[in-house]
Parts: structure tokens; sequence; C-alpha cells
């Protein structure tokens, strides 16, 4: 008998209706969760993450062991900034790209300048 009165006592209070607010908010920008409003790339230093900003990055071919070439290094422009040394994706801004700093996003179109 108690153990019955148990058991449906734990259904009841499992059957409660959720009161707590959703944890998902659909204007929240997806690219800038960690740090709202600042680039997810550059985490807003505004430098191409791939030269560090230099403008220049070292390229180094790997050694081919079939072929007996030796290491070799060069510098090249960075392909990424153009060897501006800004980062690509903020443009020198430090902003997120896809919402502007803001860290909210109103208008999805901006999926659409992804696509292109």
């Amino acid at each position: 008998m108690v153990f019955s009165v148990l058991i449906s006592v734990f259904f009841v209070s499992c059957a409660r209706d959720e009161i707590r607010p959703a944890r998902y908010d659909a204007k929240e920008c997806p690219f800038c969760t960690l740090d709202k409003g600042v680039c997810p790339y550059c985490h807003g230093t505004k430098t191409c993450t791939f030269c560090d900003g230099k403008g220049t990055r070292l390229t180094v071919i790997p050694v081919l062991i079939d072929e007996k070439t030796h290491p070799t290094s060069y510098k090249e422009k960075c392909p990424y900034c153009n060897g501006k040394g800004v980062c690509r994706y903020c443009e020198g801004k430090g902003k997120c790209w896809a919402c502007n700093g803001t860290a909210v996003i109103e208008d999805w179109t901006i999926l659409n300048e992804i696509r292109k």
C-alpha cells in the first residue's frame, strides 16, 4: 500500500508543466556566442590570424622520403589578407561580421551572402 502511494506521488510530481523560459534565443547570433559581438576569428584583435598581422607568412615544404628532397621554406605574401595584415572576416573592425557587433541577428538574409 505504501509503495503504491509513493509511486503515484512520484508520477504526479513528474507531470507538472514546465515554467522555465526557453534556453534558445532565435535572434542570438550563432557566430559570436562566446564573446558577444566580437569577431570569432580574430577575437577582436583586428589582425589576420593566418600571418599574425605581418602580411607575410612562412610556407614550409615537407620532406618527401621517396624523392629525397631537402626541407625548404619560403616567405610569401599572405593569400588570406592579401598582405594587408587585417582579419579577412571582419575586415579589420574587430566586430562579428554576421551581426556587426550587436550579437543579435534581426534579418537572416546574411546567409544569402555566405552562399555566394
